[in-house]
């Protein structure tokens, strides 16, 4: 039975992240409880919360947040199964670019993730902030068209 469940978040997680990277929002989104708990304990971006609560409210912040990008292109590293089969932690990385410059956005991360009724309800990710404080300083110095 744990190991059923195990492959089945398995599986869930991997769709998210595949949707999510190609910015299919109700696919990726589909994945998600609309209770579902985000939050980054090293904030990518100053001036967003730390955390972030309900389907829709991520919804937005993923819509504004990567507007001017091009899919993510989210890459699963590895997934670590954990003694509780509702939770996983995975590492990934992504791959984009800013559409308007062009400028190249490459990231790593670190995924800690609750399941409930196959849904993601928790989702706690360690993003490295300087990468897109870089990418943010290249867009700004690069010619715009």
């Amino acid at each position: 039975m744990n190991q059923q469940l195990r492959e089945r978040n398995r599986a869930v997680f991997l769709q998210m992240m595949s949707a999510l990277g190609r910015k299919d929002w109700d696919a990726g989104f589909a994945c998600m409880s609309e209770d579902v708990y985000c939050d980054w304990p090293y904030r990518p971006i100053p001036e967003m919360d730390e955390a972030m609560v309900g389907r829709d409210v991520v919804r937005a912040f993923f819509d504004a947040g990567q507007a001017a990008m091009a899919g993510l292109d989210y890459r699963i590293d590895q997934i670590h199964d954990l003694i509780d089969p509702e939770a996983l932690i995975a590492e990934y990385h992504s791959e984009s670019r800013h559409l308007a410059t062009g400028v190249p956005y490459s990231n790593r991360y670190l995924g800690i993730l609750r399941f409930r009724d196959a849904k993601v309800c928790n989702w706690r990710e360690y993003i490295n902030p300087l990468a897109i404080q870089e990418m943010f300083e290249r867009v700004a110095a690069a010619p715009q068209p």
